[in-house]
């Protein structure tokens, strides 16, 4: 899972034209977890939420799932109901890969909905930096045009604002943005 977030990354940034090693080293040493998720069935499921609406904080997150469907995805203020990939991985990006890209991709604002009659299990793979690591916005990618869009931030204090006020009803990484 390492090896493809890496990949994923480098395509990203070769999109970019920074050279397509950029991102993976901006992101530079790696914390990488995994979380397994069970959902339990629930009768009413417009009443439980299996995971509030928030954007992965890191830079890329990789998600296997049952055949059980649950993630949403927040698109132009609709949720829009991911299908299942009993045999795929669902590529999430993340705050510091917006970050690291000027905004050029986001990242993408999710919830984990529950099924009225089957339970879901899901495995969720985190490619973050390092707590210590300086991220900041690709110089290439600023320009009179282009402003900077986001404030330069240590990981490790970015997790530690998401941990101590919780998301309050927007993406963390709003708290970030440069005003215009």
């Amino acid at each position: 899972m390492k090896d493809f977030a890496q990949k994923l990354l480098c395509i990203i940034s070769e999109n970019l034209n920074p050279p397509p090693s950029y991102i993976k080293e901006a992101v530079g040493e790696v914390y990488q977890n995994i979380t397994i998720s069970y959902y339990s069935p629930c009768p009413q499921p417009d009443l439980a939420l299996g995971l509030q609406s928030h954007s992965d904080m890191g830079a890329i997150t990789l998600l296997i799932q049952d055949d059980v469907g649950g993630i949403e995805v927040l698109k132009d203020g609709m949720w829009i109901p991911v299908p299942a990939l009993r045999d795929g991985i669902l590529v999430i990006l993340a705050d510091q890969t917006e970050i690291i890209t000027n905004g050029r991709y986001k990242s993408s604002v999710h919830r984990a909905v529950v099924d009225a009659e089957r339970a879901r299990l899901s495995v969720a793979t985190f490619y973050d930096p390092s707590k210590s690591r300086k991220i900041f916005t690709a110089a290439k990618l600023v320009s009179k045009d282009e402003p900077q869009k986001y404030r330069d931030v240590i990981y490790g204090d970015y997790v530690s604002s998401w941990y101590s006020k919780g998301p309050e009803g927007k993406r963390n990484i709003d708290a970030l943005l440069i005003q215009q």
